[in-house]
């Protein structure tokens, strides 16, 4: 074999080995950004989407109230009226029957609305949650409901919590307005 061949395969083994070499460095990168993808795509499932809330500004007002506390007649009559700057689709009722001020009330009476069963005037009622559409700035739009609560014993506080549909993408969501909740003392008549 020539010197001139010699020269001619000694570069060519070079160059193949440099070849090599970054070849190995793309794979080592290729391996790599999977790898970083793969664990994303991982762990994007653990991480907690975002609570959808209701808008700064969502507020209801109890315009009137009465409790009638007569054994075999108690009802507890609410006027609601929207005093925010949003639109509330319907509202949780709960009332307690405990004396502590500091108790939760925990008694869902959604269920013992009066007239008509589970349908009201304006209201459905849907797994515990009233629909009573209610518009804001609107001197007109208060909404009565009355409730049947007679079984509980005597009532001492109603809570009420607003809700809205809210839409996140193309679904719809109830969504409870934790921000805007109200509650009031009750006071037998």
């Amino acid at each position: 074999m020539s010197s001139q061949a010699k020269t001619k395969r000694k570069k060519l083994i070079r160059s193949r080995k440099g070849l090599s070499a970054v070849i190995g460095y793309l794979l080592l990168i290729a391996i790599s950004i999977t790898m970083s993808i793969l664990v994303y795509i991982w762990l994007k499932g653990y991480v907690p989407k975002p609570i959808m809330t209701c808008p700064d500004g969502t507020s209801i007002l109890v315009r009137d109230m009465a409790y009638t506390c007569t054994s075999g007649a108690e009802t507890l009559n609410i006027s609601l009226k929207n005093n925010g700057k949003f639109s509330i689709n319907g509202y949780f009722i709960a009332v307690s029957n405990d004396s502590n001020p500091d108790a939760l009330p925990a008694i869902d009476i959604s269920s013992k609305i009066k007239s008509g069963g589970n349908v009201s005037a304006n209201s459905i009622v849907f797994n515990y949650l009233i629909y009573n559409y209610l518009t804001p700035d609107e001197p007109t739009n208060i909404r009565s409901s009355s409730f049947d609560v007679s079984g509980y014993g005597r009532l001492y506080k109603v809570r009420i919590t607003p809700t809205r549909i809210e839409e996140e993408g193309n679904k719809r969501r109830v969504v409870s307005c934790s921000n805007a909740i109200v509650e009031e003392a009750l006071v037998c008549k």
